[in-house]
């Protein structure tokens, strides 16, 4: 897992798009991580024969994982 927490840190650092949002929106931050993110949980879940069943669940936990790490992100 740390593979992909890594992956959704340099997508962090590559999207210059802005801190903390306002409103309830995700920044361009917190997307640009969310998908990175995603794709390698899909290709992990996929690689060890789960299909997309679980991939949903995943993705909402790690996505909440990963915003706690970005300072202002939602949880």
């Amino acid at each position: 897992m740390s593979g992909l927490m890594d992956k959704a840190k340099e997508a962090m650092g590559g999207n210059k798009q802005g801190g903390a949002s306002t409103g309830g929106q995700p920044s361009g931050t917190e997307k640009g991580a969310d998908s990175a993110l995603n794709k390698g949980i899909d290709q992990a879940t996929d690689r060890a024969g789960m299909g997309d069943k679980y991939d949903a669940k995943i993705d909402k936990f790690a996505d909440g994982q990963a915003n706690k790490q970005i300072p202002g992100g939602q949880n």
